[in-house]
């Protein structure tokens, strides 16, 4: 201001060291309290009258400028202050806060408009920069650019070397020439970075999705302007890279339950589709559905909480396949997962592993209980709705929670192939009354569960008393007495083989509508 307004006989009585502040408006006082007046890069300017009588006063006002980030205090001296107290002088010094006196020849208009007039160009041409830096940033988003090229552009203002952390996908990118701020990029934690870095964040709505990390400060205007627009422009493009994401999951996810459903009439129509996706559709093929047991969970079961699940199971199927076609349900999530002959025990044995892993995993870090049914693998992806229909069965089966069934392949269940479609039923309902009816009566009456248990065990171990007693860890008296007390209370020969039969079926189908038995007595 001084320089470009030729105010050569001002005199910087003190502050010196903060006529690097911006002045954004002028203002005239005409009183000593401006406490709540003020909003930052005033230079404020008075005659002196309203201190001729208290020039002490001056350093309460300049003390509350500087808190308010005003630019300057301007004094017309002579006229009304002949003297500046030293208490106040040492004030502005500490303050770093300019006190400059002006001539009483000076008219307050001969300081306002010139000012004025500097301020309204500064800004006429800092809003053609910025829209020149915008149009920068917005064409090459355009053309298609990337962060790698929003990195670069910023550089080119503002010269520091930059880094941008994407906290949806981890990815960073980085802008950087020197030794010391490569070693960073991809070895320091994000906290680590955050604590050590200037950074900006970028937030698309109420989410930070990424930072944006400068090597070393920045003040000059064009710059911040600059670091503004490559903000946007990060915002924009994150935002498009989102919404392209949505598309193409929603393209694929429609995909993969178009194939589950039969939606299809050819091999070649899913085969060729596959193809464009990079997925290996050809050959047997086997579905694997996962879910979360709602009732043995630990903690409330938000969506995200689901989500996570999910993506730890994902991430660790990954060592079976890559690029697995896969799909959320209404239930659950599924996924098609290719099954060779000649490999297919082993594709076994490493689901059994990976569910294992992700059950502990998942149980750990979200308080979900993962259940997972696998069907019977297809002879053609276009078949693949059978191995869907199996799986959803085998999981049904699962969250039933009965640990004596197998419960992850519909190809090693058995008998429950053709008790599951039964479970719940009228029919089964009423066989189960009819075999078991007196026995449940008796221990619902009596409290009496080892009688239930020791029938369970009973059919589990073919009859065998002795084997009963060991399982049960009970004396072989013992599990005699409850032998015959079951005999009496169902009122049925036991020995006859199609009693053990009836009551077999009878004892899995109420497994099935209840919770598990534990072998204890």
């Amino acid at each position: 201001m001084i320089e470009q307004g030729r105010f050569t006989d001002f005199q910087i009585y003190a502050g010196r060291s903060g006529l690097t502040r911006e002045i954004k408006t002028i203002c005239v006082i005409d009183t000593p309290d401006l406490e709540g007046w003020l909003f930052g890069g005033e230079f404020l300017l008075t005659s002196g009258y309203i201190f001729k009588d208290h020039p002490e006063q001056l350093r309460g006002l300049i003390e509350t400028a500087s808190r308010a980030n005003a630019a300057a205090l301007g004094i017309k001296m002579e006229r009304h202050i002949k003297r500046i107290p030293q208490d106040v002088l040492h004030i502005a010094d500490k303050l770093s806060f300019p006190l400059i006196g002006i001539p009483c020849h000076y008219a307050h208009t001969d300081i306002i408009n010139p000012v004025l007039v500097t301020i309204s160009d500064n800004m006429a041409k800092m809003m053609h920069i910025s829209d020149e830096i915008r149009k920068e940033f917005f064409s090459m988003l355009i053309e298609g650019g990337s962060v790698d090229s929003i990195l670069a552009l910023l550089n080119k203002y503002i010269k520091r070397e930059l880094l941008f952390v994407n906290t949806t996908t981890g990815e960073r990118s980085a802008c950087a020439n020197s030794v010391e701020f490569n070693q960073v990029i991809g070895n320091v934690p994000l906290t680590s970075l955050i604590e050590h870095f200037t950074y900006e964040k970028i937030v698309i709505g109420t989410k930070t999705r990424g930072y944006l990390f400068l090597n070393g400060a920045i003040s000059d205007t064009q710059s911040e302007i600059a670091l503004m627009q490559a903000k946007d422009a990060l915002q924009l493009y994150l935002k498009w890279e989102h919404e392209r994401w949505k598309l193409e999951r929603g393209r694929d996810m429609q995909f993969v339950q178009d194939i589950l459903y039969k939606r299809f009439h050819h091999d070649n129509e899913i085969l060729s589709r596959g193809r464009l996706l990079k997925w290996d559709l050809s050959g047997r093929q086997v579905v694997i559905l996962i879910d979360f047991n709602k009732g043995r969970t630990l903690f409330p079961e938000p969506q995200e909480y689901h989500n996570k699940g999910f993506d730890i199971f994902k991430n660790m199927l990954l060592d079976l396949q890559i690029d697995i076609p896969h799909s959320p349900l209404e239930d659950g999530m599924a996924f098609i997962l290719r099954a060779p002959v000649e490999k297919w025990s082993s594709i076994k044995n490493n689901l059994i592993k990976i569910f294992h892993s992700a059950k502990q995993n998942i149980k750990l870090k979200t308080g979900l209980q993962l259940v997972m049914g696998v069907g019977a693998p297809a002879t053609s992806i276009l078949s693949c709705d059978k191995s869907f229909r199996e799986a959803i069965k085998t999981l049904s089966t699962a969250k039933q929670n009965i640990d004596s069934a197998p419960t992850l392949f519909w190809e090693d269940m058995g008998v429950y192939k053709f008790l599951v479609p039964l479970n719940n039923t009228i029919e089964a309902n009423e066989f189960i009354s009819e075999q078991l009816g007196k026995l449940i009566d008796y221990n619902d009456r009596y409290n009496e569960d080892p009688l239930i248990n020791t029938l369970f065990c009973l059919i589990r171990s073919n009859w065998q008393l002795k084997t009963v007693a060991t399982k049960m860890n009970l004396h072989y008296n013992t599990v005699k007495y409850r032998y015959h007390r079951i005999k009496e209370i169902l009122d049925v020969d036991i020995g006859l083989s199609t009693t053990r039969i009836s009551l077999a079926l009878a004892m899995e189908l109420y497994t099935l509508n209840n919770l598990k038995w534990e072998n204890d007595n």
